[in-house]
């Protein structure tokens, strides 16, 4: 069944490179419409030993059948690969790639909605230099105030790959372990908000892309 899901997929995506006006397309600069090559049974098994789950059914229907990453919604799929230390989503054949992510990373328990209520508990405690007494005294406290800020801010990444640059910061992730495993969510820090659902899978997220960019060259 998943195997039919991305039936022609691979042939519709990289037609669109030959249309007119596709180099006008959102995010075309960034991938050219090109795809990498598709993996093999053998590659995503290594790359689940290294994320240490399996990984979600959709997307590794897609890896199998469509291609390991290029072409894609945004600026394009950030790619699996393996190097010296282990396997990690990189942006082979992008422009603008999304940062990297290990998959010991991706494998990790996802839980931005968790830190949700901490990390706005933590915003409100924020240390204003009017409440101390002395300068140094404000520095220490705002420097341990920074320090668990950024730590909570990053921990809002474990669990989830970073699949697609936006621009401008944002970006697409695919959550990889827990209950939303396989949906996508999107990077919002840059408008001060967090990470947070986008409510589509990983086919859907995908073919809606396809499908818009397709009826826009026919027009």
């Amino acid at each position: 069944m998943s195997e039919d899901m991305w039936a022609g997929v691979r042939e519709r995506v990289l037609r669109l490179a030959e249309r007119s006006g596709a180099d006008k397309v959102f995010g075309a600069q960034g991938h050219g419409f090109r795809l990498g090559p598709v993996m093999s049974e053998e590659q995503l098994q290594a790359l689940e030993a290294d994320l240490g789950v399996g990984l979600p059914a959709q997307y590794r229907s897609f890896l199998l059948h469509v291609g390991g990453g290029g072409a894609g919604p945004d600026y394009g799929l950030m790619t699996p690969a393996l190097g010296d230390s282990g396997w990690q989503w990189r942006g082979i054949g992008l422009a603008f790639s999304a940062q990297p992510t290990t998959a010991e990373f991706a494998g990790r328990p996802f839980v931005a909605e968790e830190l949700r209520s901490e990390l706005a508990t933590l915003e409100a405690q924020e240390p204003e230099k009017d409440a101390f007494a002395a300068d140094e005294e404000f520095r220490r406290a705002y420097a341990a105030w920074d320090a668990r800020y950024e730590e909570l801010h990053d921990a809002q990444e474990a669990g989830a790959v970073f699949l697609s640059e936006q621009g401008c910061g944002y970006a697409s992730l695919m959550v990889m372990t827990g209950p939303h495993r396989g949906a996508i969510w999107e990077d919002l820090r840059p408008m001060d908000r967090g990470i947070e659902p986008t409510g589509h899978d990983f086919t859907y997220w995908y073919r809606s892309w396809l499908e818009r960019t397709e009826q826009r060259l026919e027009t």
